[in-house]
């Protein structure tokens, strides 16, 4: 039985110091020691947890899977609000979940996340990001369009005008590229998904391309204070300009998330965007 855990809850919501006081407390009855992330880095826990137990939403998720850049540790993922697409697991399930992880009756699902590197060539410094969902460049700071260089591989793929471009894991398929007009693609499907944001021409469809594959972009800019914006996940971010090669591959690191017991992932679907049966 797995016998360091650790917590990384977000504490902003309602009654999460609460509950976590309550996990630490049935943890500790079945002699497991435990390590949350009110006192200790998330750095430190990860370095020795067997399972981490994730509480708060997607974006607390998200965060997590960003320490993840050498070692993965079986996530349960917990939503303390409504049900999320990657934290499956409602509140009032948590202990129930808990009891099949520690019975062995589980199952792990490894979700792949995206590598990004960030090279300034001018200066030849590289900046690196790790994503969960997606990598998006956006023209934030500039009035006009944006314009875009892409390549796939070796090839070049093309070069649009546009408010951006989303490059996203399947599991990121249900977020931005989503609303974007990007398909919905399962997460256990290896490939990319590279959708752009309002394109001037609209014959550019979102394409999805194997995971194998190194997606190369550039934005061409028209004078030198315009800039647009890298993006990873929503959370971190880095101004960009026509001097920077930004490199997405796969990550050589996947996320193990522990599926609920309760729903499948067309449940989850169902559920989240009312899908009649």
């Amino acid at each position: 039985m797995m016998k360091n855990i650790g917590i990384v809850i977000n504490s902003n919501k309602e009654g999460a110091l609460e509950l976590l006081q309550e996990l630490r407390q049935w943890l500790e009855k079945r002699s497991c020691s435990v390590l949350d992330n009110e006192t200790t880095q998330i750095d430190e826990i990860l370095a020795s947890a067997e399972l981490l137990i994730c509480m708060g939403g997607d974006g607390t998720l998200l965060n997590l899977t960003h320490h993840m850049v050498h070692r993965s540790v079986p996530v349960l993922g917990v939503n303390l609000g409504n049900l999320g697409f990657i934290t499956e697991v409602k509140k009032e399930e948590l202990f129930e979940e808990l009891k099949t992880v520690f019975s062995g009756e589980y199952k792990i699902e490894e979700r792949t996340m995206l590598s990004c590197r960030v090279k300034d060539e001018k200066t030849n410094e590289n900046r690196r990001f790790q994503a969960f969902n997606d990598i998006v460049i956006n023209r934030e700071g500039l009035t006009r369009y944006l314009r875009v260089e892409l390549k796939i591989g070796s090839e070049t793929f093309t070069s649009y005008s546009g408010d951006g471009v989303i490059i996203a894991t399947p599991t990121g398929s249900t977020a931005y590229s989503l609303s974007a007009g990007g398909p919905i693609v399962h997460p256990r499907m290896n490939g990319i998904i590279i959708t752009a944001i309002c394109p001037h021409v609209s014959s550019l469809r979102p394409i999805v391309v194997p995971g194998s594959e190194k997606i190369v972009s550039k934005i061409v800019c028209r004078a030198p204070e315009e800039h647009a914006l890298l993006v990873a996940d929503g959370q971190n971010s880095l101004q960009i300009g026509e001097n920077h090669l930004i490199e997405v591959t796969q990550s050589e690191t996947p996320v193990k998330l522990i599926k609920s017991s309760k729903r499948s992932y067309f449940q989850t679907l169902q559920e989240k965007f009312k899908i009649p049966f």
